[in-house]
């Protein structure tokens, strides 16, 4: 068998934890692979994701490098909205 080692790509990152299941919903039905990284760590602080200061807990949506361009034009309006 042929193995392929899949390298992944940040195509989204934000400390908006209400952004995430747009985001993740485009990528669905554009049917491409991704997963979360650092989802829940918003949750973990006593402030939650509304902590005053807090810019390092964003969570980043990775996809296989070769599907990254596809991802980056499927959530350019949700970037454009983010950028207002």
């Amino acid at each position: 068998m042929d193995h392929k080692e899949i390298i992944w790509t940040c195509v989204f990152e934000s400390s908006n934890v209400s952004l995430l299941p747009l985001a993740k919903s485009l990528l669905e039905s554009a049917d491409i692979d991704y997963f979360v990284q650092g989802e829940e760590a918003s949750s973990l602080l006593p402030l939650g994701p509304f902590g005053v200061g807090i810019h390092n807990m964003n969570a980043r949506i990775n996809v296989p490098t070769d599907q990254a361009q596809e991802a980056n034009e499927v959530l350019a309006m949700l970037k454009e909205g983010m950028e207002d």
